[in-house]
C-alpha cells in the first residue's frame, strides 16, 4: 500500500488522549472509530481520504479535511 505523507502532521485529542495522524491512510483509521460517522464533515474527510489513497487528489487535501472533521 502506497502511504501519502503529510507535510505536517495533525495532532488530534479530546483531553484524554492524543493521536497523532501523518496520513490520508492514518486519517481513515482514526475516522472509522469516531462516532460521529453521521456528519457531513465526517463523510466529506472519509471521501477526501479515500480519493487521496486512490491517487486523485494530493495529500494535503485530505489533512484539511480531516482536520475540519475534527473540529479544530
Amino acid at each position: 500500500m502506497l502511504t501519502h505523507r503529510w507535510k505536517k502532521p495533525l495532532v488530534l485529542g479530546d483531553g484524554r488522549i492524543r493521536v497523532i495522524v501523518g496520513s490520508a491512510e492514518e486519517a481513515m483509521n482514526w475516522l472509522i472509530h469516531e462516532p460521529n460517522q453521521n456528519s457531513d464533515k465526517w463523510r466529506h474527510a472519509w471521501r477526501t481520504c479515500r480519493a487521496v489513497h486512490e491517487g486523485r487528489l494530493p495529500p494535503e487535501e485530505a489533512r484539511f479535511a480531516v482536520e475540519l472533521a475534527a473540529g479544530r
